[in-house]
């Protein structure tokens, strides 16, 4: 019983792991759909380029370390 909790456990560590993973049909799909909604027009190219400059190790996947947001630059104090 131990054994089929523990790989239940690690099968569904496995499946929540790879659900962040996102092929770039999926990125464009997504994008498009909240361009879209904005009311403003999909320009496919523009969110192909932002999908190529978020994928790393251009493996054409972005994983949940390449999703994630990249901090902001420091601001300069205007003096």
């Amino acid at each position: 019983m131990k054994k089929l909790l523990l790989f239940i456990a690690i099968a569904m560590i496995g499946v929540v792991a790879s659900a962040a993973d996102q092929t770039k049909e999926q990125f464009l799909a997504e994008r498009k759909a909240a361009v879209e909604k904005a009311g403003k027009p999909f320009n496919e190219k523009t969110a192909a380029a932002a999908f190529d400059k978020k994928d790393i190790n251009k493996d054409g996947v972005l994983s949940a370390e390449e999703l994630k947001p990249k901090p902001a630059a420091p601001k300069k104090d205007a003096k």
